[in-house]
């Protein structure tokens, strides 16, 4: 086994056994990983707010080569983002982006990019709306991960349209021509792949000086988990809670 240290973001917890955890890390250096600690959950243990969902922390690991549970050996809180755990709608919206985050990652796969996102993420979070962030991070992340579909042409005749309908089965757009009565489809407007390749293409400051409409957003809300759902088999949890609270439209 060998030692390795790293940045991390925590992205669920979860009891194991009497007194260890198993923890879910978006790492800065090695992607999504796993990690057993033991001991921690002992009585007096002032140990368990570094292990809280989106806690920014580094840890030091024990890497094992046969298992996809590390042990993990420490664990130091560098931010605990205590004034957006101070507001309903943001912690709300924080625990949606790591719980989307947790669903559309392998274990495993180096990409530094979703953890400098999502860190950014909510570290803005803290002085601004979720509203104006959220779908700026939706986008990006699946952008970043190659999991987002492709709207920039018709996949059937290759012809570039402005807007046109979302094939889930195929996954990119279709045009009007080239669309089969019966297949599902979602729609997709000149203004929302406009808006998807603005945010996709730019930094989060300058997205978050990008004016979205209340409607755009929640279309932009729409075709992202109507998409994770098609890939997932199954709507994240974090979607109902929102919906249940009206922080998101069903």
């Amino acid at each position: 086994m060998s030692i390795q240290k790293t940045e991390a973001l925590v992205l669920r917890a979860f009891k194991f056994r009497e007194t260890s955890l198993i923890t879910t890390f978006l790492t800065a250096d090695f992607g999504k990983i796993k990690a057993i600690s033991k001991g921690v959950r002992k009585e007096n243990s002032t140990a368990l707010s570094q292990y809280e969902p989106f806690s920014h922390v580094r840890i030091t690991f024990y890497e094992k080569t046969k298992s996809d549970i590390h042990f993990l050996s420490e664990c130091y809180l560098v931010r605990y983002f205590t004034k957006l755990r101070q507001n309903f709608e943001k912690i709300s919206w924080a625990s949606y982006l790591v719980d989307l985050v947790d669903s559309v990652l392998p274990i495993q796969e180096k990409n530094s990019l979703p953890f400098s996102l999502l860190l950014e993420s909510l570290q803005r979070m803290e002085e601004c709306e979720p509203a104006r962030l959220v779908p700026a991070f939706e986008i990006k992340l699946l952008a970043d991960t190659g999991l987002f579909p492709s709207l920039e042409s018709c996949l059937r005749c290759g012809r570039r349209e402005a807007e046109g309908y979302l094939s889930l089965r195929e996954g990119g757009l279709v045009c009007e021509a080239c669309r089969n009565p019966g297949e599902d489809y979602g729609a997709v407007s000149r203004g929302l792949v406009k808006t998807i390749g603005f945010l996709a293409e730019n930094d989060l400051a300058k997205c978050l000086q990008f004016k979205v409409s209340r409607e755009m957003e929640e279309d932009i809300h729409r075709l992202v988990h109507r998409w994770i759902r098609y890939r997932l088999e199954k709507d994240l949890t974090t979607v109902h809670f929102l919906r249940e609270v009206s922080l998101l439209q069903p």
